[in-house]
């Protein structure tokens, strides 16, 4: 029988646990984004949107257009639709609109392909935040009309909720979106050719998409002023490609979860890939329910304003789970793993 008489010999088969004061600050400093502000109700949202001429371009999919007018002043094209198509199209984008409408109204919206079932607060929450993030600055109460009538290019899977929150973002900014179809949407050089025809000046698409346009041969989208980029993807190549295709562009990264309505964390296009919550949302990194301490890889959970209440095509049941950290809250398991740095920077694993 072999004994054990030195303690510092089984130190790492034990879990450490963050400090009292490494705990203080993940909870109450690095992993809940701070409280929303200046956040609009959404009835205020699309009240903007109405202050838009009715002859602007609100979208472009394929070679439909569908006006502010459509959108805002149509109300014979939104009655009796309560679905959004399952293909990027004109009545599609009409069908948001009419989930808006009702989400206003009601109080709740069912939206994205696996059917978040969300309170209208959810909504207006991730609206202010792409709000903010468009502007890349506070809000400013301006009148839509008088606005830049930017172009935004949506390349994310149509049936990602992130459209819903994009859209809404867009029409109360003014703004004109190009929403392309699902052959466009897979083929980089057909991305590049609406984005250089439109004069697109944000592009809102996965992360590889930068990399993916520099390989196709394409080094120059000098009218993008702005790249939100979704996943986890980083490295010099993706921040080369993007300083290639739009030397003066801003660019974030940021962490989605299949429950959440919109970004759940963002951060600056790194070779690390750091990010931090956004405001309204909250991420713990847990290891059986307990927290990790920084630089300790656990499993990450979600919460937040913007946290579904549930998946309404009955998916996932089991990964909604008590927050063992806030008295009533939830949380969602999500299938990744990350850390925190000794600065507080959340460093989700590719």
């Amino acid at each position: 029988m072999t004994v054990v008489d030195d303690i510092r010999g089984v130190d790492p088969l034990v879990l450490p646990g963050p400090t009292a004061v490494e705990r203080e600050r993940i909870l109450g400093e690095w992993a809940t984004g701070v409280e929303p502000y200046d956040v609009s109700a959404l009835v205020t949202v699309i009240r903007h949107g109405q202050m838009v001429p009715e002859g602007r371009v609100a979208a472009r999919c394929a070679d439909e257009l569908v006006t502010y007018g459509d959108l805002f002043g149509g109300r014979d094209r939104i009655q009796g639709v309560h679905r959004t198509s399952a293909l990027p199209t004109a009545t599609g984008v009409i069908a948001l609109h009419a989930e808006f409408i009702t989400a206003s109204r009601v109080g709740v919206g069912r939206f994205g392909a696996y059917g978040l079932l969300l309170g209208a607060d959810a909504l207006a929450v991730a609206v202010a935040d792409r709000r903010c993030v468009a502007a890349d600055r506070r809000l400013r109460r301006n009148d839509p009309a008088l606005r830049p009538a930017d172009v935004r290019l949506l390349a994310l899977p149509w049936g990602d909720p992130q459209n819903a929150v994009d859209l809404l973002a867009a029409w109360s900014a003014g703004a004109s979106v190009v929403v392309p179809t699902e052959t466009q949407r897979r083929d980089p050089a057909l991305l590049a050719g609406l984005i250089e025809t439109h004069g697109v000046t944000q592009v809102v698409a996965d992360a590889e998409l930068p990399v993916l346009l520099m390989a196709e041969g394409i080094d120059q989208l000098p009218t993008v002023a702005r790249w939100d980029l979704v996943g986890t993807y980083g490295g010099s190549a993706l921040t080369e490609a993007v300083r290639c295709l739009s030397p003066e562009a801003v660019a974030t990264v940021a962490f989605h979860s299949p429950a959440y309505l919109g970004a759940l964390a963002r951060g600056p296009l790194s070779p690390t890939g750091w990010t931090r919550p956004v405001p309204g949302a909250k991420v713990l990194l847990l290891d059986e329910g307990r927290l990790v301490p920084p630089g300790v890889v656990g499993d990450v959970y979600v919460g937040g304003r913007a946290l579904a209440a549930e998946l309404t095509d009955g998916r996932e049941r089991e990964r909604f789970v008590r927050d063992p950290y806030e008295s009533g809250a939830r949380l969602f398991r999500t299938a990744r793993r990350g850390w925190w740095t000794p600065e507080g920077r959340l460093i989700i694993e590719s």
